[in-house]
């Protein structure tokens, strides 16, 4: 039996039998406790349908698993800014990211950190067939970007959802490639809406507690109809050691649907004016005799710029854009960036005891696509990184090596040396492990090991598998071997070489953030 019955069984019991009155009153208790009708507290009571099972069998196809070879340093990860140590050298390294399919002809959209400093990038789709992707375009300051497969079928693309229809508590789908360990579903609630991360004047993230990992960035954030709420970007952990304690967060769909777009088109930008604001607080308000504390006072206005040439200046407090209430700085940028460029704008303007309406017409906004020398590793990086190899070196084993790793009668190359921020580093290659094959061919000797891992082989695959006796058992492991040539990573965008402007630095665009992973460590 179940509860319902359960507990409508034991209130029947209560009442008269064989009477209208015992009909009447049960029927009244029912519906008024919610467990029977279709009155308030019945509907309030009613969960939100959420078949995840054929949510994900429906949506999984059009979600690819990312795999970017490209240079790294040897990292001192912290997980909440993955920040790099820019003082070591740089080295070969492989690193995992996700990345969901927005047109049938192969575009995908994915974090811009998952694809940074890419010598070559490796799509995985579900079916677990592979394919070389190029990038299309890159936001300079957003964590967005745009990578193209070229494949000769259609592709199964996901679809946007509204994320300003979002509420707090509404049940999400996160699905990536956490850690490197394979696509993984999570699930949980929407924790919070427009958090502010404090990475730009305009984060407008959503938090949830579905678990979002490292390799989890540029995966979606799924809604109750499998489509797009969010793309995962960022987690916060009190220890740069874990993963996921439940405070993910993920960029708006509306974000991305309209940065992506933007990106697709060359001729596109957003509005700038520049313009830089804080909010209002109490004593802001105060000080400038302004009645409230919404709205945003002017920080610094670039010189030359729109907001200049208004004539607005610094403790101006703007209250409305195009005659909408803005509650807060980041509100007020978010709408001065997304109106029509070249098209005059309205703010309503708090000066020296006075409102004023100042018109503003602003201009696509410089520098907005990412220039290729800030996502191809130039030529000097390349050859640092080149200079050691792939960071291991062979040697033979000898009886000493046998008692001292177990190894009894295995053949092949022994690890005596791997070293730390290396792509063998990387790939979970340690000291003792011993190389048995290389592709096809036994591993016979040291020298032609290492002369068959060697950079830059004339008439080479990119990519050498070799399989190695670990302690744990034996595992193929993939290693990239290319070429030192950044030409060989195709970017199809812009590809200027010019420098960015100084107001392109000073005023970041919507939804930036270096957030989890070069990951796979």
């Amino acid at each position: 039996m179940s509860r319902r019955s359960e507990f409508a069984t034991v209130l029947d019991s209560f009442l008269p039998k064989g009477s209208h009155r015992r009909s009447r009153a049960f029927h009244a208790a029912m519906v008024a406790l919610g467990v029977m009708g279709t009155g308030p507290l019945a509907r309030a009571a009613a969960p939100t349908a959420c078949d995840v099972p054929n949510i994900v069998a429906r949506v999984l196809p059009a979600i690819v698993n990312i795999g970017n070879t490209g240079l790294a340093h040897p990292e001192n990860i912290n997980v909440q800014n993955d920040l790099l140590s820019e003082s070591s050298e740089p080295a070969i390294d492989y690193s995992v990211g996700t990345g969901f399919i927005i047109n049938s002809d192969g575009l995908i959209v994915t974090n811009q950190h998952v694809i940074r400093d890419a010598i070559g990038l490796r799509v995985t789709f579900a079916d677990k067939t592979q394919a070389q992707a190029h990038l299309v375009a890159a936001a300079a300051l957003q964590d967005i970007a745009l990578i193209k497969v070229d494949v000769p079928r259609k592709l199964p693309t996901l679809q946007f959802a509204n994320s300003d229809a979002l509420r707090v508590g509404q049940p999400v789908i996160a699905i990536g490639n956490p850690i490197n360990v394979g696509t993984s579903v999570s699930t949980g609630s929407v924790s919070a809406v427009n958090r502010n991360l404090m990475r730009t004047p305009f984060d407008d993230y959503i938090q949830t507690d579905a678990a979002i990992n490292p390799g989890n960035s540029g995966g979606p954030l799924l809604d109750c109809s499998g489509k797009v709420v969010g793309m995962n970007t960022a987690l916060l952990s009190n220890n740069p050691a874990q993963g996921s304690i439940g405070l993910g967060f993920a960029l708006p769909s509306n974000d991305v649907k309209w940065v992506a777009g933007m990106l697709q088109n060359p001729e596109d930008a957003p509005n700038w004016i520049g313009l830089q604001l804080q909010d209002v607080n109490a004593r802001l308000a105060s000080s400038f005799r302004w009645p409230t504390v919404s709205g945003a006072i002017v920080t610094g206005v670039d010189p030359g710029s729109p907001a200049a040439e208004a004539s607005l200046v610094p403790g101006d407090i703007i209250s409305s854009v195009g005659g909408e209430e803005e509650p807060d700085a980041r509100a007020i940028q978010r709408a001065i960036v997304t109106h029509e460029p070249g098209q005059p704008v309205t703010l309503s303007v708090w000066r020296r005891g006075r409102a004023l309406q100042v018109t503003v017409k602003g201009t696509p906004w410089p520098n907005f696509r990412m220039l290729q020398s800030n996502v191809v590793p130039d030529r000097a990086r390349l050859a640092r990184a080149f200079a050691d190899g792939l960071g291991l070196h062979v040697i033979a084993i000898d009886d000493a090596d046998r008692l001292r790793f177990g190894l009894g009668n295995v053949q092949g190359v022994l690890i005596d040396r791997v070293d730390p921020g290396t792509q063998a580093a990387a790939l979970g290659l340690r000291v003792g492990d011993v190389i048995q094959q290389i592709g096809d061919e036994i591993a016979s000797s040291p020298e032609e090991v290492m002369a068959q891992l060697a950079y830059g082989k004339p008439d080479a695959n990119d990519m050498v598998s070799v399989l190695v006796r670990k302690a744990s058992g034996p595992q193929w492991i993939t290693l990239w071997v290319g070429r030192p040539d950044s030409r060989q990573f195709v970017f199809v965008g812009p590809s200027t070489e010019t420098a960015p402007s100084a107001h392109e630095a000073a005023s970041p665009l919507p939804v930036t953030g270096h957030s989890m992973d070069r990951s796979g460590k």
